[in-house]
């Protein structure tokens, strides 16, 4: 498959999308991008905040100030809805498993213990320094008054590329730390976007994030090596935002693969 053919299949998807889209597609091995389309979009990041909140959090572990292994204790307080952590009577938790969780099952109460420890201002200050100029974490997870005050985590493609791309090349941390945080990715349990008409056994280091009418992934797919983001919002249909990212993550793999 040639990249024309490639890019026009990818533009009649975008052209018969209902909603706001932005895709971006980076050949990895040659660190060449390949195709952007409105990738410095703003959009509320719903869960692919937590994939800075990772970053922060193997940082302090890289400095000193945590271990992997040390227990955070999880207060009654702590425990939100729709979170594995709060269905569980454990009351503390390994730091990796709580990183852990907070990536591939999207635990908000993981989270949001995780944003207290690490501190707002910290990751805040990290994605500074990554030089990610369109992403902040403003409100824990489902904090519905603050949502309603419009109050938002933010990010863009562009943003999230950065992370990804840095954790895949081992500059945004120590390699050792890096590697740690790819293969928590490679392990991500939602594979209804990126991974939707994919062999389950095709490896991708990838985040979703949903929110109603918004719907993300971004990731690295691992032989052959590229990164892909495609995000979703203003859609009138969820399923449909799924099924676009799906639908171009494919006509990129075919195109990859060959």
């Amino acid at each position: 498959m040639k990249v024309k053919y490639m890019i026009d299949n990818i533009m009649k998807e975008i052209e018969n999308f209902q909603g706001d889209i932005s895709v971006i597609i980076k050949d990895l091995t040659r660190d060449k991008w390949i195709f952007k389309y409105n990738e410095r979009e703003i959009y509320p990041s719903a869960s692919l905040i937590k994939v800075p909140i990772m970053v922060e959090a193997l940082y302090q572990v890289e400095e000193g100030v945590y271990t992997l292994n040390q227990k955070i204790k999880i207060r009654l307080e702590d425990r939100i809805k729709y979170s594995i952590v709060s269905d569980l009577s454990i009351d503390e938790y390994p730091l990796i498993d709580l990183i852990t969780l907070m990536i591939i099952v999207s635990d908000n109460t993981a989270t949001n213990v995780l944003i207290d420890l690490l501190g707002i201002d910290n990751i805040n200050e990290r994605l500074r320094q990554l030089n990610c100029k369109d992403t902040i974490l403003q409100r824990k997870m489902l904090d519905f008054e603050k949502a309603k005050k419009g109050i938002d985590n933010l990010t863009s493609p562009m943003d999230m590329a950065l992370i990804m791309e840095g954790i895949y090349n081992k500059t945004i941390l120590k390699p050792h730390w890096c590697q740690i945080g790819l293969d928590i990715l490679t392990k991500q349990k939602y594979r209804d976007k990126l991974g939707r008409y994919l062999h389950e056994d095709v490896t991708i280091a990838h985040k979703t994030g949903s929110l109603s009418g918004i719907n993300h992934d971004i990731g690295i797919f691992l032989d052959p090596d590229y990164l892909i983001g495609v995000f979703t919002k203003n859609a009138k249909d969820d399923v449909k935002g799924s099924q676009i990212i799906g639908r171009i993550s494919k006509i990129a793999y075919d195109y990859f693969l060959k």
